[in-house]
């Protein structure tokens, strides 16, 4: 099942006439996706900015990011779900525009769960290197919900779902990043790409490397655009875990399913970068032998956890590894689920590392909402707790306010990393580490 990606860099986006790639520079036709994503009648407007690395700009509200990406050589396959038919992707070729994003934006509206709307990151070099849409070109979508959708005054079931039409605007914003992506990556057909990378499991793992599985804790996305639910939240009791192709992951299977805290939130853009997936395969053939991805959610009783965590070491051991990684979605209950597989693969014969986020207030706090003896080689991606101050710049996108704060958005003022997007990301797509002293 072989995917290739064919990379195409992008240093700069600019609007002009028509749409085209000009060397590293994308030029977008500003009115035609205007007009492209206006023809959802959630939104009463729609206006595109373009972020470059060093601009004195805050952008705020975000929702989601998504790289820019579309099928090569014919067939509809982009973004399953939402912008196709939910067909099995992960084969084939798609061009990437490497260096850019889609960032949606968009004020809440009555109705919505705002408990970790907050989301927000810059374009100084002052905030480089905790968030890593700092260091590229972005094409920020701000919507303009329509006005029936402005003016509900419902509010949300509870801290994770909204009204059925907050949560149905939700999904649109998160289409419309997925309409434009597919946008403007349709630039590079007829273009020769900087790179193409071939991504596929081994046919036949090699005896004499380690075997290593990967165990992939979601955090309730859209799978082929159906939300998976977790710990009993959005739809219902968490589905049993499956295994899938990593090129799936890779190739626009799963797309951000709701507002997570925005350190960790599982953003469309860094699934489809998945570092963990990306750094298994190069190392594939090499010093292991890459063998597949089992995804899991968490349960939310003791009984359910039990079910979920022993089918998901059971799927593991199925492909008979040698090793083991495991990240932590975040959260309270998802913790103890990531720390049951851990127990049951190490107790099992089966090394196994975790990523991890840390929650640590003050030094004294372990980081851990829940641990296990077994737990013994545990990779921090960073302590959202901790707070970075953020200076004054000239421009804000996406609103008028923080959520989470009396400050002016434009700064300056100090905020917790929790609130800076993908700054702790569980993959450990981020510039954050920790060293021991």
């Amino acid at each position: 099942m072989p995917l290739e990606l064919a990379y195409y860099d992008i240093s700069k986006i600019t609007f002009g006439n028509k749409t085209y790639l000009d060397g590293s520079s994308l030029v977008i036709n500003h009115d035609e996706l205007r007009a492209h994503l206006l023809e959802d009648d959630h939104f009463e407007d729609v206006t595109l900015h373009v972020a470059h690395p060093g601009d004195s700009l805050r952008v705020i509200n975000v929702v989601d990011a998504v790289e820019p990406r579309c099928r090569l050589g014919g067939g509809n396959a982009d973004f399953p779900g939402f912008l196709s038919t939910p067909q099995t992707v992960g084969k084939g070729r798609t061009a990437v525009l490497r260096g850019a994003a889609v960032v949606e934006v968009a004020e809440p509206v009555p109705g919505e769960s705002t408990y970790w709307r907050e989301a927000f990151f810059d374009m100084t070099d002052s905030c480089s290197g905790f968030s890593p849409f700092s260091d590229l070109a972005n094409l920020v979508v701000d919507v303009k919900p329509a006005k029936y959708l402005r003016d509900d005054t419902r509010p949300p079931l509870n801290v994770f779902e909204g009204t059925p039409e907050a949560v149905s605007l939700n999904r649109a914003i998160r289409a419309a990043g997925l309409k434009a992506s597919v946008y403007m990556a349709s630039a590079a057909a007829g273009s020769e790409p900087n790179e193409v990378a071939t991504f596929d499991l081994p046919t036949s793992p090699n005896p004499d490397l380690p075997g290593v599985v990967y165990l992939y804790q979601l955090s309730i996305p859209y799978i082929y655009g159906e939300i998976e639910p977790g710990g009993g939240a959005i739809g219902g009791p968490a589905h049993l875990p499956t295994m899938v192709h990593p090129n799936e992951i890779l190739d626009g299977a799963l797309v951000c399913g709701w507002n997570a805290i925005a350190c960790m939130r599982e953003l469309t853009y860094v699934v489809q970068n998945h570092p963990i997936i990306h750094d298994l395969y190069a190392r594939s053939g090499k010093d292991l032998e890459f063998l597949g991805v089992v995804l899991f959610t968490n349960g939310d009783t003791r009984e359910s956890k039990e079910r979920l965590t022993g089918h998901a070491t059971t799927l593991a051991q199925l492909l008979k590894p040698d090793g083991a990684i495991i990240n932590y979605a975040g959260g309270g209950h998802p913790c103890v689920d990531t720390m049951m597989i851990c127990q049951k693969l190490e107790q099992s014969g089966i090394p196994t590392t975790v990523l991890s986020m840390e929650m640590a207030p003050n030094p004294s706090d372990s980081g851990f909402v829940h641990f296990v003896r077994e737990a013994d080689l545990i990779i921090s991606t960073g302590n959202y707790e901790e707070s970075f101050s953020f200076p004054q710049v000239d421009a804000v996108i996406g609103g008028t306010s923080l959520l989470n704060a009396e400050s002016s958005p434009s700064g300056p003022f100090s905020y917790p990393l929790s609130g800076l997007l993908g700054s702790t990301n569980q993959f450990g797509f981020t510039n954050v580490t920790a060293r021991s002293h």
